[in-house]
């Protein structure tokens, strides 16, 4: 049985489509929008295959990376080695050497190469949202589609 995974919007419904036929169907998925786990369907087709679908509350697309980098924040300008663990348009999770004295709500410069042809480098003030042991949770402070990195950043999450 294969895994799809679909991102719910604030709509009510979310088109399901069958892998093997194609077959698009349109399902009402409200009763799943304030769970706080992940969601598994297993969808049946008219076509009699049967799949899983992960329904997805993100707003953007996550990318999974493997990206190294360096995290730059407190009033000394701290360096410690990060690594980009995934990223969408507005953010990123990070892994940091030295998480000590970081917090929810500090704000930290992440600077890292994309895996791109270019080797974009990205330079980026973040906020920090969530921290688990050495993992951190970060949104863009800002996001300006006019700017080098957030252009090159758009392009790379759809390559």
């Amino acid at each position: 049985m294969s895994e799809r995974k679909i991102f719910l919007t604030d709509e009510k419904t979310t088109v399901f489509t069958c892998p093997k036929c194609e077959y698009s169907t349109t399902r009402d998925v409200s009763k799943y929008k304030e769970l706080e786990k992940a969601v598994k369907v297993k969808c049946k087709c008219r076509c009699g295959h049967v799949y899983s679908v992960l329904l997805e509350r993100r707003e953007y697309f996550r990318k999974k990376v493997d990206l190294p980098g360096v995290c730059i924040f407190g009033p000394d300008k701290r360096k410690t080695p990060m690594t980009v663990k995934d990223m969408s348009r507005i953010g990123l999770k990070l892994e940091v050497e030295d998480p000590s004295g970081l917090k929810a709500g500090d704000k930290v410069l992440a600077e890292f190469n994309l895996d791109d042809k270019k080797k974009s480098l990205i330079r980026k003030m973040l906020v920090i949202r969530t921290i688990s042991g050495n993992s951190l949770g970060a949104k863009f402070c800002s996001i300006e589609p006019g700017s080098t990195y957030d252009t090159a950043i758009r392009f790379y999450m759809f390559s």
